[in-house]
């Protein structure tokens, strides 16, 4: 790695530091109470496309705004490698009921989003035959776990069954 690249890196890593140092109290909410949700992802293949639309879609006929962010492009990315503020203020302008992040887990900008937007329940999915950070895992609230690289509509489906069952208790509580 030459200097430059050093350099930027040490300057994600620290800013990753300072946004996971911030407060984030979790609160799970059962899905049909939800009315926002984020969306993180890689610029998606044909088929991801086509995922997300109809997930997209089905999360709105529930009544829940879906705001969806991708990695930038370069042109909106700084001398850093983080995104421009005008592009991610698109996208962490606003507080969430659930993050999703459906990039790799340790991906930088999926992280960077995670932690940079305000929200109740930050979710991710682990592929438990590649090595994680304790604390890359900490970040997230729920992980869903697979041996194997992430199959995008397996992860959103295993995502929906978990935020069904989460029931309400007899206190009130989520």
């Amino acid at each position: 790695m030459n200097p430059i690249e050093k350099i930027r890196d040490q300057f994600r890593k620290d800013l990753l530091l300072k946004l996971a140092a911030k407060q984030h109290k979790s609160r799970i909410i059962h899905l049909f109470n939800m009315r926002t949700m984020g969306i993180i992802t890689l610029p998606p293949t044909e088929e991801e496309r086509i995922t997300l639309s109809q997930f997209i879609s089905q999360m709105s006929r529930n009544g829940i705004t879906v705001r969806k962010i991708e990695t930038p492009p370069d042109t909106e990315i700084d001398k850093y490698g983080i995104p421009k503020p005008d592009y991610a203020n698109q996208f962490t302008n606003y507080h969430y009921d659930l993050i999703i992040n459906a990039t790799p887990l340790d991906n930088p900008f999926g992280l960077y989003f995670t932690l940079a937007a305000s929200s109740n329940l930050r979710i991710a999915y682990q592929d438990t035959t590649q090595p994680t950070e304790e604390r890359t895992l900490n970040t997230y609230d729920l992980i869903i776990r697979g041996n194997g690289p992430m199959v995008l509509s397996e992860y959103l489906t295993n995502m929906l069954n978990v935020l069904m069952e989460i029931r309400k208790t007899p206190t009130g509580n989520y």
